[in-house]
């Protein structure tokens, strides 16, 4: 029986785990560890700086390690494979777009907030939201520069 090569669980490994909850339920799932930027665990990229990649970072296939976060009580690492292909940085463009909308709609949001509070005491406050709106479409075009 031919045995296959051990890699540590570094940047860029395909991993596939186990987690084992307090009940003994399990649960598996496969990931590729990334850095920060490229991170986006619905497409299965896990960070190498959330709890789970720093307690897998170094280990091998065939391990278990306790992890007591939630409800969770040990993770079993099944198998680890070095990624050959790059990365695309797609995930990472697409999760930025996203938090600075949600960034614009929540200044929106407080300067309309703002706008009701103080138009009920001190009078009138117009909010500009073609002007935000615009910031976002200002914002997009710097980034695609």
């Amino acid at each position: 029986m031919k045995e296959t090569p051990s890699f540590p669980i570094l940047l860029g490994t395909h991993v596939f785990v186990e987690l084992v909850d307090s009940t003994g339920e399990i649960e598996q799932r496969e990931f590729t560890i990334v850095a920060e930027k490229q991170a986006d665990i619905r497409a299965g990229l896990l960070s190498e700086n959330t709890l789970l990649g720093h307690a897998i970072l170094g280990r091998r296939a065939g391990e278990s390690i306790p992890y007591a976060v939630g409800d969770l009580q040990e993770v079993r690492i099944l198998e680890v494979t070095k990624i050959t292909d790059p990365i695309s940085g797609e995930y990472a463009e697409k999760r930025r777009a996203t938090v600075q909308e949600a960034e614009n709609q929540s200044e929106i949001i407080s300067q309309l907030i703002f706008a009701t509070a103080c138009g009920s005491k001190w009078g009138e406050y117009d909010v500009d939201v073609d002007k935000l709106l615009n910031r976002t479409e200002d914002n997009d075009d710097n980034r695609s520069e």
